[in-house]
């Protein structure tokens, strides 16, 4: 007599998944099955299956509420860029596109301290900074090392010239260089706080930020 071959776990799982509707109508059967649980004992499949739902039920809401607080969360930083790019477009000096940023970086934006770095030769004016040594420029792009942002944690010395400081008590910066026509610089935001900027940080908003300056600085006198 030949042996009847063995019904395997993956047999009777593979079977479930081509049929998934097997248990419609046999609801006797559903209430004998039992599931080990690790807290309760036995649970019946149907009971099992409605804590199933339910844990991700949970978790869906979740999501979705992590979703709406992000939402939220841009909301109110689209209204404050707006506002920040129209009083930049207002402005019709570049002492005033300083102070146009220094009021919303500082107040909407909570900025524990900033620098807009001017690499010209002109004379400006505090509290416009302008840096005119080609070396100081040279070593001011090394920081950056290809990349057209940096965020994080620097020695204490280049986040310092990079706030155009000779000593700054700033925990971690987010720079982004600014690319014009006829004029390059970079835009440094710090913080106290050394985890506040960090090197997995998405740098959209700066890098907007400095596309937008970049357009504006050529657009507009430095005196007016």
């Amino acid at each position: 007599m030949s042996q009847q071959p063995r019904l395997t776990e993956a047999d009777v799982v593979q079977f479930l998944e081509d049929h998934p509707d097997f248990f419609v109508g046999k609801d006797d059967l559903l209430s004998q099955l039992r599931i080990p649980h690790q807290t309760s004992g036995a649970t019946s499949l149907i009971e099992r299956q409605v804590q199933v739902h339910r844990d991700r039920n949970i978790e869906l809401r979740q999501r979705l509420s992590d979703l709406l607080e992000n939402a939220r969360r841009n909301d109110h930083l689209f209204e404050k860029t707006r506002r920040l790019v129209l009083a930049l477009i207002e402005a019709n000096s570049w002492l005033a596109l300083h102070t146009a940023l220094d009021d919303a970086l500082r107040n909407d934006f909570a900025v524990d301290s900033w620098a807009m770095l001017h690499f010209t030769e002109r004379q400006l004016e505090r509290p416009l900074i302008a840096i005119r040594s080609q070396e100081q420029q040279r070593n001011i792009h090394r920081m950056f090392k290809g990349h057209r942002a940096i965020c994080g944690q620097l020695p204490r010395n280049d986040m310092a010239a990079l706030l155009n400081l000779d000593t700054t008590d700033m925990g971690s910066i987010a720079a982004a260089q600014i690319r014009g026509q006829d004029n390059h610089g970079v835009l440094v935001l710090a913080s106290h706080n050394e985890s506040h900027y960090r090197t997995s940080m998405d740098t959209l908003f700066l890098d907007y930020l400095c596309d937008v300056l970049a357009l504006r600085l050529q657009q507009t006198p430095v005196t007016r």
